[in-house]
């Protein structure tokens, strides 16, 4: 019988009897809310009860793994401070990697992890870039095969690979460039990227507008079509 129960029925006798004493025979009756609530402070005073001891396991389990890790850490100190006393430095120096490789390992994983959230992002901005030039947005997944960002260094450099594999250029505007004139991409960009990167009117036989020379409403045109594009020539034109 669980204790709150065999707690609320000494309680529930005692009343009783002490009914009893006082009114010359009649047992004292209670209602259901006396009931319920006599039950209730019941259960209260046993999860109290469990919690308190489960605290106090808790405590003495952390304290005893508390000792353990302690003791286990002065063992292989000692061990260690005995092999290099001895000479035996293969030794002490296996023990060592022992101890420190896995959270070495641990350390590299983390870093890999986060190198590789930036490249991807990095990677992600620069096809953001270049997709608006295409007829349809599906061509990203092209772009995703020739698009590639590494670190050199502390550096993220993006290159840019042709139709088979090999890095051709670094510079954004070159691959726009190869990808207009290469038969297998020129038939997938729009019309306006296919005959200058973005600009509206070609001149010199198809070439397109340097920014200099194009009239304000071609470079809100171009800015309009290919904001990307436009960034890419309103810098080129400050830095002149």
């Amino acid at each position: 019988m669980n204790r709150f129960v065999q707690s609320f029925l000494c309680a529930y006798q005692s009343e009783a009897g002490e009914g009893d004493q006082s009114g010359g025979g009649a047992p004292k009756t209670f209602t259901a809310e006396e009931v319920q609530a006599a039950i209730a402070a019941a259960v209260a005073d046993e999860v109290a009860g469990l919690k308190a001891s489960r605290d106090e396991l808790l405590a003495e389990k952390k304290a005893s793994d508390k000792r353990r890790q302690e003791a286990e850490e002065a063992r292989k100190l000692a061990e260690q401070r005995a092999m290099k006393e001895e000479g035996r430095f293969d030794e002490f120096e296996k023990t060592i990697r022992g101890q420190y490789d896995p959270l070495i390992a641990e350390k590299d994983a983390q870093l890999s992890a986060m190198q590789n959230r930036i490249l991807s992002s990095e990677k992600n901005g620069v096809i953001g870039s270049l997709v608006g030039d295409f007829i349809d947005p599906s061509a990203a997944d092209v772009l995703a095969l020739l698009v590639r960002t590494e670190f050199e260094g502390n550096e993220v450099v993006t290159k840019f690979a042709g139709a088979d594999g090999k890095v051709i250029t670094t510079d954004p505007a070159q691959f726009r460039k190869y990808l207009r004139e290469h038969k297998a991409f020129s038939h997938l960009l729009k019309a306006d990227a296919a005959s200058g990167g973005g600009a509206a009117g070609g001149k010199g036989g198809g070439a397109a507008s340097s920014f200099s020379e194009m009239t304000e409403e071609e470079r809100k045109e171009l800015n309009r079509k290919n904001p990307a594009e436009f960034e890419r020539q309103m810098k080129l034109q400050r830095g002149k």
